[in-house]
């Protein structure tokens, strides 16, 4: 006999798929393929026990699906769009001029404040991290600043941006959900987010005047092999302008990142064409760097 599942109940079979996934994973140092077949199984066998149908238990799955179709999209053009930018040279190119740009005793500040920036312009947080904080993380380990807090200063940046922009989806299903006016919406986080911003910038100025003594050494090998083995030039900044301008237009994040991915081929195609094997496999499986520096390959 079916019964309605409540509260405690539901929080409990959460805590048990925790427990198994965390377990799986980090514990035992699985794929997570096993413990989320694991975990299906389990919670399919737990509703036939509690009475619902496989009809039911199914049109769940996929209205679960339907929910998440939109964002495992997004992050499978974010790899595609991560791998041609590499290719064409506008990730290393970003690179490059950012060493003209940014010192490394402000290198942190700076990071957090145009992750913060581009985050709000173009309204996504994992567009940001995996395109402008990609480019900067490279050029963080080139500094010899500790990667897990440069990392941090793009993720924090990147996440404000996100939270912050009426562009961003999160943002728009938020004040929906809470049937909220947008604007409204964003101007009462500013209550959490601008003290929360305050702080992280004051934090990660303090940290960054201890990560950069050595900064200098790494800066003129990392641009030598970036201008060896890439197309470093000014042509770089038009797919940067491009996700800029489709921001400004309100156009989705997945004809954005289309319309991008489509510009960094026709760079690659013009400036250092691959056959369509190796075309094939850049999509597929992510760029491979091959320079020699271990620095930059591991960057």
């Amino acid at each position: 006999m079916q019964s309605k599942i409540k509260g405690p109940e539901s929080l409990l079979i959460l805590l048990v798929m925790l427990i198994i996934l965390g377990s799986g994973v980090i514990g035992a140092g699985l794929t997570p393929n096993t413990p989320v077949l694991l975990v299906i199984g389990l919670l399919v066998g737990w509703l036939f026990l509690r009475g619902y149908s496989w009809d039911e238990i199914t049109n769940g799955i996929k209205d679960g699906i339907t929910t998440a179709i939109v964002p495992i999209f997004i992050f499978l053009l974010i790899g595609t769009l991560i791998a041609v930018w590499i290719q064409a040279g506008i990730i290393p190119s970003l690179m490059v001029f950012g060493f003209h740009l940014i010192s490394a005793q402000w290198f942190l500040p700076s990071v957090f404040i145009v992750c913060s920036l581009v985050g709000l312009a173009i309204g996504s947080g994992f567009t940001t991290i995996a395109t402008v904080g990609i480019a900067l993380f490279g050029m963080g380990s080139a500094l010899h600043i500790n990667p897990a807090i440069t990392a941090g200063a793009i993720i924090s940046g990147a996440i404000f941006g996100d939270k912050m922009s009426p562009l961003s989806d999160s943002t728009n299903l938020a004040s929906a959900v809470a049937e909220s006016e947008l604007f409204a919406h964003i101007k009462n986080m500013m209550w959490s987010t601008i003290p929360a911003f305050i702080v992280s910038l004051v934090l990660f100025t303090l940290l960054g005047f201890g990560n950069h003594a050595n900064a200098a050494s790494g800066i003129n090998d990392t641009v030598k092999v970036l201008t060896t083995h890439f197309p470093v030039n000014g042509w770089a900044a038009i797919p940067v302008i491009l996700m800029f301008v489709t921001a400004w237009l309100k156009i989705p994040a997945i004809p954005t990142l289309f319309l991008n991915i489509f510009v960094s081929l026709g760079m690659i195609a013009w400036e250092n064409p691959l056959s369509l094997s190796k075309l094939a496999t850049l999509i597929e499986s992510g760029y491979v760097s091959h320079t020699g520096n271990k620095m930059v390959d591991a960057s």
